[in-house]
């Protein structure tokens, strides 16, 4: 293996690297915007299913709850064949912008050059 060929492995490697880590970071700062009300539509939501599932785990007993979840888990496939599995809560956080969306979102909008030239 040449020299090139392992600086390029070292460089792919680093490039996974930064690519996971700005996935993470990008959540982190969703689930930051969603409890700013960056979107207000979306954190009311977010208020109303914590709100209810704070209410469901205070009045319904754990073993019946993981009774529950386990035949929910066991029976997907008998009951929906052609069930295509999702997570509901990396879909939700995918519709919050993360900060920099929120800049780009800012610098798109129409009177955000008219500012910027009033501003100056």
């Amino acid at each position: 293996m040449s020299l090139m060929k392992k600086f390029q492995a070292i460089m792919d490697v680093c490039q996974t690297v930064q690519n996971v880590l700005d996935t993470i970071a990008s959540f982190g700062e969703r689930v930051k915007n969603t409890f700013n009300w960056t979107v207000p539509f979306l954190s009311w939501l977010a208020v109303v299913v914590l709100t209810l599932a704070m209410i469901i785990f205070y009045l319904v007993p754990p073993r019946y709850l993981v009774l529950a979840w386990g035949i929910n888990k066991f029976t997907k496939r008998l009951r929906k064949p052609n069930f295509i599995p999702n997570n509901e809560l990396v879909d939700f956080l995918s519709r919050i912008p993360s900060d920099q969306e929120l800049v780009q979102w800012c610098e798109a909008k129409p009177g955000s050059i008219a500012k910027k030239i009033k501003k100056k």
